[in-house]
């Protein structure tokens, strides 16, 4: 057998063996999406039943019931637990430096007002604050007396919501 035969033939065996071998891959690939076909369909008559539709039904019917009325058990009401505590130790946190009054629109801004309940310890630990100081409204600078009624008003309602649901309050 001559040199270039043998070098021909091992080519053309070279040529083959990736044709087999390209083969063989687009085999596998085709087994494997049938095989993903297959289980596929199977899920979808076994879904596809009364007993299922009823079970799926009945698994989320459980689901909401434990969202909406559990509190030991349910992340969304420990989420927002947490969250609201959060807020009212916030509160808490900065109340010292939380100054309010008026302004030179005294009448547009609430007048003099005193709020109890507050977590203002910055005069000798009492719980009341009176909006009185008569530095300028606005930015870095004091809270109006109404922007102080209403982050009052959303700091008692979050209290009594932790009171109520769940016995966790800051103030007494």
């Amino acid at each position: 057998m001559s040199v270039g035969y043998q070098i021909g033939e091992a080519a053309q065996k070279v040529k083959n063996t990736k044709a087999i071998q390209n083969l063989a891959d687009r085999y596998d690939r085709l087994n494997n999406l049938l095989t993903q076909h297959n289980y596929l369909n199977l899920l979808v008559a076994q879904a596809n039943t009364p007993s299922a539709i009823t079970g799926a039904i009945n698994n989320l019917s459980t689901s909401a019931t434990n969202l909406t009325n559990g509190t030991t058990t349910s992340l969304a009401y420990q989420a927002v637990s947490l969250a609201l505590n959060t807020a009212v130790g916030m509160r808490q946190v900065i109340a010292f430096g939380i100054n309010c009054g008026l302004d030179p629109n005294e009448k547009e801004n609430a007048g003099v007002q005193s709020f109890g309940n507050t977590p203002n310890y910055y005069n000798g630990g009492t719980t009341t604050n009176t909006c009185n100081s008569a530095n300028t409204v606005g930015v870095n600078d004091i809270l109006s007396t109404e922007k102080y009624q209403e982050l009052n008003q959303a700091y008692q309602i979050i209290q009594t919501a932790l009171n109520q649901n769940q016995g966790v309050g800051f103030l007494p």
